[in-house]
This record gives structure tokens, C-alpha cells and sequence, in this order.
């Protein structure tokens, strides 16, 4: 199976995977193809570099999505058979829409947004960001507006937040929990905390300051304002684990060929499947291909032979030729390396998932013209042939001199 065959089949992609292997450019391609091949497609991130706005010919994108226009794909020479929208996450307007969404009445709704406690909260609890992510998905979702959502998540230092936030947000909201929190003692109660011992005052002293509240009550307020939302936020976090977990939903890990990405994406599999979260799909980006003929000392030759003659550079002395020899030779080695790892990598993988290798591209991926040119490669099974790719970097070599 492709990665075409793939996302074709799935409503939901999520792209997951290390920071810097080109995850939310693989995103935005995913998307364009979907778009191309018919589907009314959004592409949601939570970069704030904004890199997805600029690859879609937008300066900027907003919380509620925009559609990508004609005009710019007309530029890019491309014409859809769908429609494309790209959407960034504001994380703080996320978390005041969801407790709009849930809060009873407007009275507890405005109680919390109000709540100084809350805005420290929405805008720095752990997982916070990721979690939000996950609930615009399932509000996106519940639109019916789009057939294809394509999700950019965090990098693998908070991939797991992101997986998890679901649970974690499921269990700070823990009923048992919540109702020692909401005693009816406890706002008046925390000056009876706080006198009770030296190191209970302490603690609190820290909190103060952690938070720069002056009155911890604001605190007991929220808890006490909160519970009123738990049963409809507990019922929406179980939903969101459920298209999650979807068959239509569909686990994209974009990785690169170095050993370091590839030992985090290991760790990033083991986790997702522990979690009930296998992945999909896989994306080896920025792979650097062996060229032919360059596996043996002749052919390397022939091929520094042509390069010069190419160069038209005559009389070429030993400095420039060894300069020549040993960049071929370097990138001879790394793509040997490279292919080692990629193997061992797609060898683990079940039979079930699909693989796909993009090479490294000659120039940066940043408008839609790029991004289609990059979607051709989904629809390959195998490692890239550096020798039919007019705009990869497989040999390595740079195209100018010392």
C-alpha cells in the first residue's frame, strides 16, 4: 500500500514525528493531494513559526481556517478538483471556546473566564496546547464540513504529551479529586491551610509566587465553578479518544534517515502502540539516494571525470580533483549509511504499514508548486532512484567550488 492508497481510505491524518525532518511541510502535502484528488481538505498546525501559511501562498493563518485561493494555486499552476483550507491553533482562544461550549450557563461560563486562575491555566497547563489540538480536530470534524483533515502535531519532545492529553485531561477532572477540591469549607478554609504549619505555609508561599495570585481562594473558585462542566468535558475528552483511535483515522510518522531521528521515532512507535495508537504510515524524508555508478572506485572516477568536463574547468590542479574525489566519496558513504538504517527501520515495521522515501529536495519546499511536486513520491513503494530525480540532492555534491 502507498501512501496515496492510504490517506485516500482515511477522513483524519496525523502527522507526528521529531522537530526539523520537514513534518508540517509533509502535512501540507498530504493535504494538497487530497485537495487535488477531490477532497474538501483542512490542514490544522500548532507551529507558531506559521512555515504551513507561507508554503500555501498565505501570509498568516487564523484560529477558524482560511481557504487557500485560486489565485495562488493558479500561480502554482495547479487546479483542484476539491478545496483546500490550512487553520493554526490559538491555543488561549481554543480553551475559552471549549469552555463556552461546556460551561451550563452563562454565568458559570463567565465566572471561569474570568477566573485569574484559569487564564494562568489555559495558558500553561501541561499538555495544554496539544490537548486543544486534539479537541479543534473533533470540533473540525464535527462540522461535516471537510472530507480529509490533515493534523501537524508538536515534535517528538511533546508528541506523547499530545497522544496523551486526552487521559491526562480525563483524569484532572477525576470526580473523586474534584470533590475534595470543592468542599464547601475550602474557600474558607485555605487561611486554616495555611496556618496550620510552617512547611503547609511554605508550600503555599511558593504557589503564591509560582502564580503571582494573591489569594488562593481563586483557585478553590474555579474547582468550584469547574465541576459543573466535568460530566460534558469527561464525555467530550472519551470522544476524542475515540477518533483517535478511529479505523478513519490514520498515524503518519515523518521521520529523516540520521540515527538519532530514527532512535526517536522508534521510541515514538512503541509508545503510540502502547497506547492503542499504531501507526499508519511512514515518510523517510530528506533521504539522500546513491547515485549509480558510484559504488566502485572506476565509476566514481568517470563520474569526477564528467563532472569537471560539465564544470568546464580545464587543467584542474590536485587540490580542486582530490576536493571532487572526496565529496563524491562522502556522499557515496552517507547514502550507504543512510540506506543501512532505512532498511533496518522499514524492516521493523509491520507488513501493514505504509513506507514511502522522499529525497532531499535541491531547493527549499515552500510554495504549493513544490508541495504538489513533492506529492508525487507518495505514491511510491520503494526507496527514490537518484538517477531519474532532476531536482534531488542524491549524490550530495555541492554545485559550487571552493
Amino acid at each position: 500500500m502507498t501512501l496515496v492508497d492510504l490517506v485516500d481510505g482515511c477522513r483524519i491524518v496525523v502527522c507526528v514525528g521529531s522537530g526539523g525532518v520537514g513534518k508540517t511541510t509533509i502535512a501540507a502535502t498530504i493535504a494538497l493531494r487530497g485537495a487535488i484528488a477531490g477532497r474538501r481538505v483542512m490542514v490544522l498546525t500548532i507551529d507558531p513559526a506559521r512555515r504551513l501559511a507561507q508554503s500555501l501562498g498565505l501570509n498568516t493563518l487564523r484560529a477558524g481556517g482560511e481557504r487557500v485561493g485560486v489565485e495562488h494555486l493558479a500561480v502554482a499552476g495547479q487546479r483542484l478538483g476539491g478545496t483546500l483550507s490550512a487553520g493554526m491553533l490559538d491555543q488561549k482562544s481554543a480553551w475559552d471556546e471549549f469552555i463556552a461550549r461546556h460551561a451550563p450557563n452563562h454565568e458559570v461560563r463567565d465566572t471561569l473566564l474570568a477566573n485569574e486562575f484559569y487564564q494562568r491555566l489555559s495558558r500553561s497547563f501541561a499538555g495544554s496546547t496539544e490537548y486543544m489540538a486534539i479537541e479543534e480536530l473533533c470540533r473540525i470534524d464535527e462540522t461535516g464540513a471537510f472530507d480529509l483533515i490533515v493534523l501537524d502535531t508538536p515534535p517528538t519532545g511533546h508528541a506523547l504529551e499530545f497522544l496523551e492529553a486526552p487521559q491526562r485531561l480525563e483524569d484532572f477532572f477525576d470526580h473523586t479529586t474534584m470533590a475534595w477540591l470543592v468542599r464547601p469549607t475550602m474557600s474558607a478554609g485555605w487561611s486554616v491551610w495555611k496556618t496550620a504549619s510552617r512547611s503547609v505555609r511554605f508550600i503555599f508561599e511558593r504557589i503564591e509566587e509560582a502564580t503571582g495570585l494573591q489569594a488562593l481562594a481563586q483557585i478553590a473558585d474555579f474547582f468550584v465553578a469547574i465541576e459543573q462542566l466535568i460530566d460534558g468535558i469527561t464525555a467530550r475528552s472519551r470522544k476524542v479518544k475515540s477518533l483517535l483511535h478511529s479505523p478513519d483515522t490514520a498515524f503518519v510518522l515523518v521521520s529523516g534517515p540520521d540515527e538519532q531521528v530514527l532512535e526517536d521515532a522508534d521510541g515514538l512507535a512503541a509508545s503510540m502502540r502502547a497506547l492503542g495508537m499504531p501507526l499508519k504510515g511512514v515518510v523517510m524524508n530528506r533521504v539522500h539516494a546513491a547515485a549509480p555508478g558510484l559504488d566502485d572506485e572506476a565509476m566514481t572516477a568517470a563520474a569526477l571525470g564528467r563532472i569537471v568536463a560539465t564544470l568546464g574547468v580545464a587543467g584542474v590542479d590536485a587540490e580542486v580533483s582530490a576536493w571532487l574525489e572526496s565529496t563524491l566519496e562522502s556522499a557515496r558513504v552517507q547514502a550507504a549509511a543512510e540506506a543501512v538504517r532505512r532498511e533496518a527501520f522499514e524492516d521493523a515495521l509491520p507488513a501493514d504499514v505504509a513506507f514511502v522515501s522522499v529525497p532531499e529536495q535541491r531547493r527549499d519546499v515552500h510554495d504549493l508548486a513544490s508541495l504538489a511536486a513533492l506529492g508525487d513520491f507518495f505514491g511510491e513503494t520503494s526507496a527514490p532512484n537518484a538517477a531519474r530525480l532532476p531536482g534531488d540532492r542524491a549524490t550530495g555534491i555541492r554545485r559550487d567550488l571552493p
